[in-house]
């Protein structure tokens, strides 16, 4: 039988906790073919690299989310954009 721990317990080990998971975009990720990956990884890079703000992006955490999205890939916005910025369980 698994011994849950307590609330105490996991308030005073949030780094312990995170790294037992990945973010929804990783899982997403290992979801795909290799190529689909890597278009993936060129799709965010491209979204780093995107210059322009508000509507003036090409590339945006919305964009990718749509295209995902209309592949039958169920995540949010905010998680592709915790992610495109390294504010994920990945980094």
């Amino acid at each position: 039988m698994v011994q849950e721990s307590s609330l105490t317990e996991d308030l005073a080990s949030p780094a312990e906790q995170d790294s037992k998971t990945v973010c929804g975009l990783t899982k997403v990720r290992n979801q795909m073919t290799e190529d689909e990956a890597a278009a993936l990884d060129r799709a965010i890079d491209m979204i780093r690299e995107d210059e322009g703000s508000g509507r003036s992006k090409v590339y945006s955490a919305r964009w990718l989310t749509g295209v995902l999205r209309k592949h039958k890939y169920d995540i949010s916005e905010s998680t592709v954009s915790r992610h495109v910025a390294k504010r994920c369980r990945c980094d």
